[in-house]
């Protein structure tokens, strides 16, 4: 009986690390679930820092010139057809 209860104490020792570990995983993985708002918060604004969203103003602008840009390449490659190059030139002028 006595080696019995010796094994059963040794083989808690060894396990006591693992345990701890355990639970300490579970504490960290319980405080991030508590606190997800807070840090998704604080991820969304580091990502702003590092990559700050444009403004309307930038937004019309790189628009307007992909536009320009399109239309400038369609121009050139319908350079054989001057009806077709007249009105792309008609439509960027209006854009």
């Amino acid at each position: 009986m006595s080696i019995l209860l010796q094994t059963m104490g040794d083989t808690a020792l060894t396990l006591l690390p693992l345990l701890r570990s355990v639970g300490l995983v579970l504490a960290i993985a319980a405080v991030a679930l508590f606190f997800k708002p807070l840090l998704i918060g604080i991820f969304r604004a580091l990502v702003l820092v590092v990559n700050p969203r444009l403004s309307r103003d930038q937004l019309d602008a790189r628009r307007n010139m992909r536009n320009a840009k399109l239309l400038q390449r369609m121009t050139n490659s319908s350079s054989g057809n001057a009806s077709l190059t007249a009105e792309l030139r008609a439509m960027a002028a209006r854009s």
